[in-house]
């Protein structure tokens, strides 16, 4: 099962540098874009504020913990 996700998702990485795209870090909305290249795009974009937002949420709980420390001791 690991070596059919690990073979599709080679595949999808060649289907998506198939094209005449310059590289990941092309605009979304340009006329150079696949379509997959796009979703791609897309799906990393999405991760990314997932974890910066779930980084923020630690870091505040963090700074209220260390504040109401302080205020109890």
């Amino acid at each position: 099962m690991k070596e059919t996700r690990v073979n599709k998702y080679q595949q999808y990485r060649k289907s998506i540098s198939k094209g005449d795209s310059k590289g990941f870090f092309a605009p979304q909305k340009t006329e150079e874009v696949s379509t997959e290249m796009g979703l791609f795009l897309k799906m990393k974009t999405k991760k990314r504020v997932e974890n910066i937002a779930i980084i923020l949420i630690c870091l505040v709980i963090i700074t209220l913990l260390v504040i109401f420390g302080l205020k109890l001791f």
